[in-house]
């Protein structure tokens, strides 16, 4: 346990997830986003929830975002000298991944706006606080989808998420049916 504490203040650095991981995992929840042919790759961060390596998705920059009410399924990533928005990582759509299916981002071979971007963001979500904000923030949600309690936020959020423990354990079932 103290070897997690330690690494949750690990610098978070942009990850994608192997297609025929998401395709089978998105068997068993909807929530679930696609990589879009390759062109632009679903994109997130990695991060240790209770004991799991989880993925949650960055989004792109949307008008939306701004009208967005803070609560603990996403962080809003902004650039704080600008006031910009830069977009979201969404802990409503984070799932469980083994290491094996992971990749870290080349970002070299993206275009110059977009790197721009991921710099930005990387440099925002990077900052100590908002270190500390996007891991409480994934762990309250984490705990709040799994727990047997009953009330508003629950229900709430549980209309959002990914199921996670139901995640975990077909993760567990791919990398079974892999080693075959």
């Amino acid at each position: 346990m103290k070897e997690i504490k330690k690494n949750k203040l690990k610098k978070l650095n942009f990850y994608i997830i192997d297609d025929n991981y998401i395709n089978y995992l998105s068997n068993y929840d909807i929530h679930i986003a696609y990589n879009k042919n390759e062109k632009r790759p679903y994109i997130g961060i990695l991060i240790i929830v209770k004991d799991h390596l989880y993925f949650a998705p960055l989004f792109s920059p949307k008008l939306k975002h701004k009208s967005y009410k803070n609560n603990l399924s996403f962080f809003k990533i902004y650039n704080t000298r600008t006031k910009q928005n830069m977009g979201i990582i969404r802990f409503t759509d984070m799932i469980p991944v083994p290491k094996k299916y992971v990749h870290l981002l080349n970002i070299k071979e993206l275009s110059y706006n977009y790197k721009r971007l991921l710099i930005e963001q990387y440099n925002c979500i990077n900052m100590t606080d908002n270190l500390k904000k996007i891991y409480d923030k994934s762990n309250k949600l984490y705990d709040i989808i799994v727990s047997q309690t009953k009330g508003k936020e629950h229900n709430f959020y549980k209309k959002l998420c990914c199921n996670y423990k139901t995640l975990e354990e077909k993760s567990l079932d791919y990398k079974e049916t892999i080693k075959v």
